[in-house]
């Protein structure tokens, strides 16, 4: 009986080394501590659920710490988000329209990449639900529920996580209208160099400015 009470328990016991929430994010944390660029391709697949729609764009996305990103869109359209210095830019060369504001939840877009993956245990609730395959890397996936108190753009956000690497290979963005984006990381390369004109936006003279 003793040795078959032993044996439950050590069944249920979790193995030493067991990954959980707050080891994932330590990991996450330390490898964003440590990155000042990243450089990688995407693609990114957005749901519309009212309408039954989804839309898939593709393009390559750059990252310098701090405080600037930049989202390149090859297809189907292309454009280009920019954020530099707290400013929103949304550039559409075939219409030659220039959207501008002040940067707001689109940081959320590379949460987990360098200081956005700092305090995420202080912004939201996180728990860890299991492990998947995205493509042929194996992740670890978070949940992350924004915090009462904390105002989010994004009602839930699932963050696959490459064990290897300790940084995001896909990222779920939940609305709270149930509308999701998707987006998975490929190619990613971290401080490495970028191009020279990554932040900068180059205008045509007769681009039409949109506030």
């Amino acid at each position: 009986m003793r040795r078959a009470l032993l044996a439950l328990l050590c069944a249920l016991a979790p193995a030493a080394g067991a990954a959980d929430a707050a080891s994932v994010l330590a990991s996450l944390e330390a490898a964003g501590r440590s990155l000042k660029t990243m450089q990688a391709g995407f693609v990114e697949s957005k749901v519309v659920v009212l309408l039954e729609e989804t839309t898939v764009q593709k393009g390559t996305v750059y990252l310098q710490v701090p405080g600037r990103f930049r989202w390149n869109y090859v297809a189907p359209q292309e454009s280009a988000v920019l954020i530099r210095d707290g400013q929103f830019f949304r550039y559409f060369p075939r219409s030659k329209q220039v959207f501008k504001g002040k940067a707001k939840g689109e940081a959320d877009l590379l949460v987990g990449f360098g200081p956005g993956a700092a305090g995420l245990a202080q912004k939201y609730k996180v728990t860890l639900a299991g492990e998947e395959k995205v493509g042929a890397v194996p992740a670890h996936v978070l949940d992350l529920a924004p915090r009462p108190e904390q105002s989010s753009v994004f009602s839930a956000i699932r963050l696959y996580v490459d064990k290897a690497r300790n940084i995001p290979v896909q990222t779920r963005l939940t609305e709270p209208t149930g509308d999701h984006t998707t987006i998975r990381f490929e190619n990613v390369v971290v401080n490495g160099v970028l191009p020279k004109d990554a932040f900068d936006l180059k205008l045509p003279r007769d681009v039409v400015e949109v506030q």
